[in-house]
């Protein structure tokens, strides 16, 4: 049985070990051995302005523009295609097909954003405690596999970096 189920006088934060990500809203699999995910931020820009008559001599302080850090995904590489499909849309202008494992040309409007969610579980990896969804996420950048060393004893990693235009948090 799960511990902490009831959120009311709870004190503890949440631990950072037990996660899923799913890399698409209809997607009910979480990616395979995700190992590690970056922190989701969100920055305004400070507008400074001065006018010319102002007596003071400091500047009034704006908010700016929004941006969102990009979201680095990694996991051990195994036969699950979910990185990698996604990410061939753009790099190689390819798409990988379930029924066809074979390389094809990306159709003209490919699709290639997605809704990403982050489900944090409790303690006892049973039941999801918060939800996080990136917005119109897409990747900027794969890396297939990590670097092979014979002397190594490793898992080989792949990862992804995705652009999103902001996150939000849902109810579980």
């Amino acid at each position: 049985m799960a511990r902490f189920v009831q959120p009311q006088g709870k004190r503890d934060p949440f631990r950072n070990f037990n996660f899923h990500i799913l890399l698409d809203q209809t997607s009910t699999d979480p990616v395979a051995a995700c190992r590690k995910m970056s922190g989701l931020t969100g920055n305004v820009d400070v507008v400074k302005f001065r006018a010319g008559t102002n007596a003071a001599s400091n500047e009034e302080l704006s908010p700016g523009r929004t941006h969102y850090e990009p979201v680095t995904l990694e996991a051990g590489l195994t036969n699950d295609p979910s990185f990698e499909a996604w990410a061939l849309q753009f790099i190689r202008h390819e798409s990988l097909e379930a029924d066809r494992p074979d390389a094809t040309k990306r159709v003209a409007d490919p699709g290639f954003r997605r809704e990403v969610t982050i489900l944090v579980f409790d303690i006892d990896n049973q039941l999801p405690v918060k939800r996080f969804v990136l917005h119109k996420a897409w990747v900027s950048k794969y890396t297939a596999m990590s670097e092979l060393a014979a002397e190594a004893n490793e898992v080989l990693i792949e990862t992804i970096e995705i652009q999103h235009e902001g996150f939000s948090q849902l109810p579980v």
